[in-house]
């Protein structure tokens, strides 16, 4: 479930949503932990490395090397493919799993499900703009629920292959 929602200007909120069959600790952490995402899904990910503190502690800045699949128009060009990185200076709540960037401001929120099998999974992205012209960052919505999709396959076809 992808949504956006923006404010006359240069403000606005971008959300997508997604139910997955993974334990949400495990979705958190994968994050957290983030060396082996860009092996869990490199096609998304291609590196991440910590580049100012610990790299599990609030505060930390982290160097994300990823690939934009979406295709989006920029000066009628289209872009697909393109590499492009961000870093990232995160803030940790381990007791409501989220994970806030404060660049471009992502934001990931991981909740099990009430039955307790599985877990909702949702970026939002808040971010103004540089101009009133400037396009609105829909494009991320489908790169970061690609990452949700894909994340979560890893980590149930891992845990299948433990049991």
């Amino acid at each position: 479930m992808a949504q956006y929602h923006t404010i006359p200007g240069s403000v606005g909120k971008l959300v997508t949503e997604s139910e997955v069959n993974c334990n949400a600790d495990k979705y958190y952490e994968m994050f957290k932990q983030h060396e082996d995402v860009p092996k869990a899904i490199p096609h998304i990910f291609s590196a991440v490395k910590v580049v100012d503190g610990h790299g599990t502690t609030s505060g930390c800045v982290k160097h994300w090397d990823y690939i934009q699949r979406t295709k989006i128009m920029i000066q009628r060009t289209k872009i697909e493919g393109k590499k492009e990185f961000n870093h990232e200076k995160t803030t940790y709540d381990d007791e409501t799993r989220t994970s806030m960037y404060k660049k471009f401001d992502p934001i990931l929120v991981v909740k099990p499900k009430a039955n307790g099998h599985g877990s909702i999974v949702s970026w939002t992205i808040n971010y103004e703009k540089i101009n009133e012209d400037s396009p609105v960052p829909i494009s991320y919505l489908g790169f970061f629920q690609s990452s949700i999709d894909d994340l979560n396959s890893h980590i149930v076809a891992s845990q299948i292959n433990l049991d």
